[in-house]
């Protein structure tokens, strides 16, 4: 049961597709197996699209068509993104919205790079670099306990499989963990199945701990 949840005005940004391509990743990833937040969105996209009904027309430039697809061409011009092929076989327990950005593989993590401490991970590129938002698959053995830090902002964490613990509850597969500047935890996997999750985070982290000011300068 999914007790962790995306909150409120992130579910209304991604209705209105005003999230970043990371963002809305894993949204679309946690709507696929949450019924409560799928309806949530639904709502707003209902609601939205009964304020275009109801809204004025504005008088527009016969130009400002092309201005925008001019915009799109620049954009897709400057920017290298792995893009989602369609697989026969989906990951078990993995939403194929989120499978098809994944190399191919027997097991999920095959063809994944290799951190320390037996950490796998995968970097998505979805283009949204230049915000300075991240989107990393991470596979992280059973009872691993991660660095202690915190957030330069917002950090979203989707897990798959198994889950992880941490200062502010535990996360179970299908939950969310949202931490933000404020928070500084560490997490620890599950004893049992480790962690498979997504995390979608903007900035840098900010390693704290004796190490903390070695792992900074790593991670610039």
């Amino acid at each position: 049961m999914i007790k962790h949840h995306i909150h409120p005005e992130i579910l209304m940004a991604y209705a209105a597709g005003n999230t970043s391509p990371s963002v809305s990743l894993i949204v679309a990833s946690h709507i696929t197996l949450c019924a409560e937040c799928r309806k949530t969105v639904e709502d707003f996209e209902s609601l939205g699209g009964k304020l275009l009904e109801n809204s004025d027309t504005v008088e527009t430039n016969d130009s400002s068509l092309d201005d925008i697809f001019d915009k799109i061409d620049d954009i897709e011009s400057n920017i290298e993104l792995v893009k989602p092929t369609k697989k026969v076989n989906s990951f078990k327990n993995i939403p194929s919205v989120l499978s098809n950005y994944l190399p191919d593989g027997k097991a999920i993590t095959d063809n994944w790079k290799k951190g320390i401490g037996g950490i796998k991970y995968f970097d998505i590129n979805l283009g949204d670099f230049k915000q300075d938002t991240h989107a990393r698959m991470l596979s992280i053995p059973p009872g691993k306990k991660l660095p202690h830090h915190g957030h330069e902002s917002q950090e979203l964490t989707l897990v798959l499989e198994g889950g992880f613990k941490d200062e502010n509850g535990s996360y179970n597969s299908g939950d969310v963990a949202i931490e933000d500047e404020n928070n500084i935890h560490t997490p620890v996997s599950d004893p049992n199945e480790g962690c498979i999750c997504l995390v979608v985070y903007e900035g840098r982290l900010k390693f704290k701990g004796f190490f903390g000011p070695i792992l900074n300068i790593l991670n610039r």
